[in-house]
C-alpha cells in the first residue's frame, strides 16, 4: 500500500509544479505555420463497353454468327427452335483509384427472368475477369460476387489490365425434339424468352486482400 500512496502522492506535486510552471511560461510565446496538405478523393466507376451482342452457337448451324435486335433494341432479331443454343454477351470495365481502395463486382437481376416455353429453356452465365478468370455457371436470376471473399480487386491489379474488359456471357439453351408447327399469325404471340434485367454492380469493400 505504501508504494502506491507515495506514487500519488508524487503524481500530485508534479500537477502542482506544472500548474506553477504555467504561469511563468504564459508570459512568452511564439507561432508557426504549418501548411495542410489536400487529400484527393479516390474514384471507383464501372463503365460499359460496347453494346449486348447475341451470337447463335446451335450444333450444326455453320458458321457461327451474331445477329441484331429488333426495331425495339430489347429484343432480339431471332426465332428460336428446339436444340438451338445461343450467347449474349456483355463487356464493361473497372476503375478503381485510391490508395486504400478494393472492390468485388456483383452480378444480380433487378428483373426476374422468365424463360418461355417453362421447362423447355434453360440459361447459365458466367462472369470473365480481365485476366482470365471465370466465375461457375449460375443459373440466370441468382446473384454472383466476383472475387469472391476473402478476395478483392485492388488498384493495383486494375492498372496492370489497362483496357482489358471485363464480360458477362450468358449461356440459352432450347432443350426438347419435338416438332411443332404453328401458323404464321401466331408466330407473334408465342411465348418469349426473357432474361429480365442484368445489373453489374462494383462495391467497395473494406476486408480480404489488403485489410486483414
Amino acid at each position: 500500500m505504501r508504494p502506491r500512496r507515495a506514487l500519488s502522492l508524487a503524481a500530485a506535486a508534479l500537477v502542482v509544479a506544472g500548474a506553477t510552471a504555467g504561469i511563468t511560461y504564459a508570459l512568452w510565446g511564439d507561432d508557426a505555420s504549418l501548411p495542410a496538405a489536400v487529400i484527393r478523393p479516390g474514384n471507383l466507376e464501372l463503365q460499359r463497353v460496347g453494346t449486348p451482342t447475341w451470337t447463335e452457337t446451335s450444333p450444326g448451324v455453320t458458321p457461327v454468327h451474331a445477329f441484331g435486335m429488333q426495331s425495339d433494341q430489347i429484343t432480339a432479331n431471332h426465332l428460336a427452335t428446339p436444340g438451338d443454343t445461343f450467347t449474349l454477351h456483355q463487356q464493361f470495365r473497372t476503375v478503381l483509384t485510391g490508395d486504400n481502395m478494393a472492390a468485388r463486382v456483383n452480378v444480380r437481376w433487378d428483373a426476374p427472368p422468365s424463360l418461355q416455353p417453362t421447362g423447355r429453356v434453360t440459361a447459365t452465365y458466367v462472369v470473365r475477369m480481365p485476366d482470365g478468370k471465370t466465375s461457375e455457371p449460375a443459373a440466370v436470376g441468382s446473384p454472383v460476387t466476383v472475387p469472391s471473399a476473402p478476395d478483392n480487386i485492388t488498384q493495383a491489379e486494375v492498372a496492370a489490365w489497362g483496357a482489358a474488359p471485363w464480360s458477362v456471357t450468358v449461356t440459352l439453351r432450347y432443350t426438347g425434339s419435338s416438332s411443332v408447327v404453328v401458323a404464321p399469325s401466331a408466330v407473334a404471340s408465342a411465348p418469349v424468352t426473357t432474361l429480365g434485367t442484368v445489373v453489374v454492380e462494383l462495391a467497395q469493400v473494406r476486408d480480404g486482400h489488403g485489410f486483414s
